[in-house]
């Protein structure tokens, strides 16, 4: 007892208050190095433009573009609101992530749009985590007295955590401030959250609530450190139950504020009743529960992978990339037996209060609400869903050949040595990963070009590399653009081959097959491709095209396209009687004589229930030719 309250006597705090104050005198170099590697391995990124949802959320944000005026209504709408407008609907789920978005609109009030310095201010937080990381882990894992730096824990996790070339998605787009943000706020709010269970200060109290409302606004996955924090206390502090309800209690509050807040800008917490179509939305429409989760079972897999040896990398994974698999798959089963091992370890050790406990449960924490198990996240799987939970990885993996490695090896002197070693080469091989994989982001098309080699079987990236050659066809002429658009058009018919109603890849193979059109004349070609676009699903930009043919083009052939497209396509295969008569009907605009489109129009009229419309097109059809038993059926 008396030592307990000798804890709390002032000559104590004010000791304790000064070595604090005195740790980045005392690790300047370790500090300094934290600090200035990730300027340095992400100094290019200065010169990369806009990529991916960065017109989501920046370049093409209507809110973003009002400058600080917006940022009432990033605050109070669903996150893509400002890009999309009221068509919300086009991307399933609720996305409320403001801060992000607040910081972007910030930045357009003071220089507009610069993706050279929206690049930097992401570098610039990355490496505040990497320092953040440094020091909240040496008060979690303050290691020896006279321990030189380079042999402490909490510099080799920092130290790989900001090397790591999975994060390379995260840093170098800008969009995902929305994760870097996540992080830094999450761990601030844990940081002060030991501080009030060490030393109970109100004041940490307080902030802890604070930085943990700021870290839902920047993205949901926040919600996973009401599991992380009280983890954190338990295992590395001597707090009471008491002192740990306390040390929550504010984190609660904050929750709760946020679901409001959320409630009130969305709607809905998430996804009321909507019905989710396609793939690109959700990867396991139409997938039974069993293959389901042995295909999110192998994601887990591939995670732990990438983790270990990041490569190849890619930003897309996509159907099929992720192919979907059963649980008879080895790979399937080597991936459960992985995980139910590291979970299994990080369970046995939970009484211990060991550092495998907690780097394995943070890990497994921060990746449960991203994976797929409890909520669909709209892709199978992605290299930044991760980049929360690496801090976990990077934590076991550092105390494996720093601590563990030598305890194992403890007759042998040159094991410490040998666990240094690793780390270092490990180091050294992340930054070379990181270095070479920084070119990929440039621009859209070096990053399409990079994704299409990794991401063969992605109907997204395959879509996405071809509408990026068509736009860079726009720009060209004659045979230079005829050969983007060649060049272009195996890509769309591969996503199409994986996807075959993949809608923007529709388009963008009609795009192509206008643009080689207007290059070659090809009628043929150009229909045909318009048919096999129609087969697979309706696209308006066909529609538009064929109205610009009519008059322009031999009405024969034309009309031998519309029967076929409008008639034995969309009337008798699709039953979709309204495209079927709007097609047939573009077809007598080029051949009002031809009984075929007549008695046509006739049978689809009549299939429609469009009785006296049927039996005007029969009788048209039988003053032209007297014969047609189509139309005299009709009339019958």
């Amino acid at each position: 007892m008396a030592k307990r309250k000798m804890k709390k006597q002032v000559p104590r705090r004010a000791q304790t208050k000064a070595k604090r104050s005195g740790f980045w005198r005392r690790y300047a170099l370790p500090g300094l190095l934290l600090f200035a590697l990730p300027f340095l391995l992400y100094a290019t990124t200065r010169t990369f433009g806009y990529v991916l949802d960065d017109v989501l959320v920046l370049s093409e944000n209507n809110f973003v573009k009002k400058g600080l005026a917006g940022i009432g209504d990033i605050f109070t709408t669903d996150s893509f609101t400002g890009y999309l407008g009221e068509q919300r609907e086009l991307v399933a789920g609720a996305r409320y992530r403001p801060l992000s978005i607040a910081t972007f609109a910030v930045e357009y009030a003071l220089y507009g749009l610069n993706p050279g310095n929206s690049h930097l201010i992401n570098v610039l937080l990355y490496s505040l985590t990497g320092l953040l990381i440094f020091r909240l882990l040496a008060i979690l894992i303050p290691g020896k007295k006279g321990q030189a730096w380079y042999e402490r824990l909490p510099f080799w996790i920092a130290l790989l955590f900001v090397l790591h070339p999975i994060h390379t998605e995260v840093v170098a787009n800008i969009k995902g401030r929305d994760e870097i943000l996540v992080l830094l706020l999450s761990l601030s709010t844990l940081y002060f959250s030991l501080r009030y269970a060490k030393q109970q200060s109100w004041f940490a109290l307080l902030l802890s609530g604070g930085l943990f409302l700021l870290a839902l606004l920047a993205k949901e996955n926040a919600v996973t450190f009401l599991a992380v924090i009280p983890l954190s206390i338990y295992l590395f502090t001597n707090a009471s139950l008491k002192t740990t309800a306390v040390s929550v209690l504010p984190l609660l509050l904050s929750f709760g504020l946020y679901l409001l807040i959320r409630v009130n800008a969305v709607g809905y917490l998430y996804n009321p009743g909507l019905v989710v179509s396609g793939i690109m939305n959700d990867p396991f429409v139409g997938i039974g529960f069993a293959e389901k989760y042995a295909t999110i079972t192998y994601t887990l897999g591939q995670y732990l992978k990438l983790l270990v040896f990041p490569h190849p990398l890619t930003h897309d994974y996509y159907p099929y990339q992720v192919p979907i698999l059963s649980w008879g798959e080895w790979r399937v089963l080597l991936s459960l037996a992985a995980n139910l091992a590291l979970l299994g370890w990080g369970i046995r050790s939970f009484r211990k209060q060991s550092i495998p406990a907690w780097s394995i449960l943070f890990y497994f924490s921060t990746l449960s609400i991203v994976s797929n198990i409890v909520i669909s996240v709209g892709a199978p799987m992605n290299e930044r869903f991760v980049y929360v939970s690496s801090l976990g990885f990077c934590t076991l993996w550092a105390y494996l050949f720093l601590v563990r490695l030598p305890a194992w090896q403890s007759r042998l002197t040159w094991a410490k040595q040998a666990g240094l070693g690793i780390l270092l080469v490990t180091a050294l091989a992340y930054a070379g990963k990181t270095y070479e994989r920084l070119p990929a982001w440039k621009d859209a098309m070096s990053l399409n070009r990079a994704a299409i080699k990794v991401s063969t079987n992605s109907a997204r990236a395959n879509s996405y590399m071809a509408y990026s050659l068509y736009q860079r066809g726009l720009q060209e002429q004659g045979a230079q653009q005829l050969a983007t658009y060649q060049e272009a058009l195996p890509y769309v018919n591969r996503a199409l081959e994986i996807y075959p109603e993949y809608s923007d890849a529709l388009t963008c193979k009609g795009g192509l097959l206008g643009g080689l059109y207007q290059q070659n004349r090809d009628l043929d070609q150009l229909l045909e491709g318009f048919y096999e676009i129609l087969s697979a699903r309706h696209v308006n930009f066909i529609d538009q095209y064929m109205v610009y043919l009519n008059g322009r083009e031999d009405g024969q052939r034309l009309a031998r396209f519309y029967h076929r497209a409008g008639y034995e396509l969309m009337g008798k295969q699709q039953n979709q009687y309204a495209l079927a008569l709007q097609y047939l009907n573009y077809g007598l605009e080029v051949s009002p004589d031809n009984v075929t489109l007549l008695e046509d129009l006739a049978e689809v009229h009549a299939l429609a229930g469009n009785t006296g419309q049927a039996q005007q097109m029969a009788r048209r059809a039988l003053q032209l030719n007297p014969q047609s038993e189509r139309a005299g059926a009709i009339l019958r």
